[in-house]
């Protein structure tokens, strides 16, 4: 369930015997009771289903139709809405449609659902479009309080799949008007079903797209199904865009649904018709519904095609908004460059198994993608030429990378993971010498330091008088400081403490006063934004869950 962040108060009413929406003329009627108010924040109120297990799937936001009549309070208050609060109100909405939906549509996605106070089906059993409009006004303000809870909650990294049947496709339709343009360019498709499209939507949104075929995304898909097309209801069924979940056309050309049913656009009236299907499973209602159209049939008939056809949108969205996690989806693992020399962020070890806090992110990231993961061997001299080569040997680099301008001219560096700065390691029995930068940049002093990176880069910038010895292998340097080999390693506020916690010959006695200051991020090629969204992404939730700092905590990094 998403977490909570926004709650929603409300309390029960009665409205006034005088004019308003549903009693113009203001003539005497009976009081009517208006249920309390959903609390979006109360898991009680959702129904969800994680069935994404590798991370490469759909967040569904489905809306419920109509199961409520008319009822009745205890003291004669006549109510046209579902009663969120009341067991046997979700009960009907959870048990007949929510949770079968969920069945078919969460396997290989997030599903979410919530209880609204929908309209009863007596306001459509007017057919009126004013009465319609009026009663549902409520229950469209609940979808999209529970809506906008969900979309500031959810990965946005993830592709958007907005679905409803009847009364809850009508709410697709008016959650398509509501949404603005961001979330919009999140959605791979909108699923109308058993309810219009009409062109005054079209006109009143221009996220309201009809689908032309089976792979289009940010379109909407919307279609009702008739014996025969002089059984369409127009207040439901009075559609100007209709698309065959079948086959995916839009024209007439036929498709065989179980062996023996035929469904065919009928272009004209905008509606399916199917033909060798006596419908028996859905009797007619009250003389309103299932009377030679097949209203109830929608969400169940074509589950099996809906079901394909989410996944098939969700995956041609991410190779339209995400082509490099598409493409690292399609290879199946995350390759991911490193230096393997920086303990306690990135080191390899004797026998090639990595280990550290940036590996640690490295793997969190692959998960996020759902995929596995690959180490692939770089070096500091070498570190901005292997992210940009060509072909492209690894996906992103990480491990002790310092986010820096220079670096970000000519790739994509992450947001912050971790605080970083510039100190020194040196001998133990010669702490108390080195207590400023002044101190280490005599001639007497032997400073060491690995090549290509900018510990070379410090050292040759702010040290003038001592000598610079440059080794090979940045992993030595500390022993060889703490052999006498040399006097002081230029290193990071991340790196000197696991050696001195590592090595009682070692000191790191600036480490509370670095000489400078920055933050460590996972560095990759320009164009690859959709993979820079998705770790920034990581980084934030991690962030925001704790695991970040019991990272920081595993490795000594607070």
């Amino acid at each position: 369930m998403l977490a909570a962040i926004l709650t929603i108060c409300g309390t029960a009413a009665f409205a006034s015997c005088t004019a308003n929406d549903d009693n113009p003329s203001g003539q005497k009627v009976e009081s009517q009771y208006i249920p309390q108010a959903p609390d979006y924040s109360n898991p009680t109120m959702w129904i969800t289903a994680d069935g994404d297990a590798d991370g490469t799937g759909a967040d569904i936001f489905y809306v419920v139709s109509t199961w409520e009549d008319d009822w009745t309070t205890a003291d004669g208050k006549v109510c046209h809405y579902a009663d969120v609060w009341n067991p046997e109100h979700r009960a009907h909405m959870a048990d007949l449609e929510m949770k079968k939906v969920a069945a078919y549509m969460s396997p290989g996605n997030r599903f979410y659902a919530p209880y609204y106070r929908h309209t009863t089906i007596q306001a459509f059993m007017t057919n009126s479009e004013d009465t319609v409009y009026q009663r549902t006004r409520l229950s469209m303000e609940d979808v999209r309080t529970a809506f906008d809870l969900f979309q500031a909650q959810r990965d946005k990294t993830r592709p958007l799949i907005i679905a409803g049947f009847s009364q809850g496709g009508l709410a697709v339709v008016e959650l398509l008007k509501h949404i603005d343009d961001k979330t919009y360019s999140q959605l791979a498709a909108a699923y109308v079903l058993g309810y219009k499209v009409t062109k005054a939507d079209m006109a009143a949104s221009s996220h309201i797209r009809p689908a032309e075929g089976e792979t289009d995304t940010g379109v909407t898909i919307c279609y009702n199904t008739v014996k025969d097309v002089k059984y369409v209801l127009p207040l439901i069924a009075g559609s100007d865009i209709c698309i065959n979940p079948v086959n995916w056309c839009t024209d007439a050309t036929p498709a065989t649904l179980h062996d023996t049913i035929t469904i065919t656009v009928s272009p004209e009236h905008h509606v399916l018709v199917a033909t060798n299907y006596s419908a028996s499973e859905y009797p007619p209602f009250r003389g309103f519904l299932n009377v030679g159209d097949i209203h109830s049939c929608e969400p169940w008939l074509y589950s099996e095609c809906l079901a394909r056809n989410i996944k098939v949108r969700a995956k041609e969205w991410r190779k339209i908004h995400q082509p490099t996690v598409a493409r690292i989806q399609e290879r199946g693992k995350l390759l991911v460059g490193t230096t393997g020399d920086y303990r306690p962020l990135s080191y390899r070890e004797a026998d090639g198994n990595y280990w550290g806090f940036g590996i640690e992110m490295a793997e969190k990231i692959a998960e996020r993608i759902g995929v596995g993961i690959e180490f692939v061997q770089t070096s500091w001299p070498t570190l901005s030429a292997d992210v940009q080569a060509e072909p492209q040997t690894f996906d992103l680099a990480i491990g002790g990378i310092t986010i820096t301008d220079t670096r970000k001219e000519t790739m994509l560096m992450s947001d912050g993971y971790l605080c970083n700065g510039k100190t020194i390691l040196c001998r133990a029995t010669e702490a108390d010498r080195y207590q400023s930068l002044a101190d280490i940049d005599k001639p007497e002093v032997r400073v060491m330091v690995n090549p290509g990176g900018l510990n070379e880069k410090f050292a040759n910038e702010n040290l003038t008088h001592a000598t610079i010895i440059v080794h090979q292998k940045n992993e030595e340097i500390p022993a060889k400081v703490a052999e006498g080999d040399a006097d002081v390693m230029i290193t990071e506020i991340t790196e000197a403490p696991w050696y001195v916690q590592n090595d009682p010959r070692l000191a790191a006695p600036l480490l509370n006063s670095p000489f400078t200051h920055g933050l460590i991020g996972v560095l990759m090629r320009k164009g690859q934004d959709d993979l820079l969204t998705l770790v920034n992404a990581v980084i934030a939730q991690m962030k925001a869950d704790g695991t970040l700092r019991k990272l920081h905590e595993k490795y000594g990094l607070v």
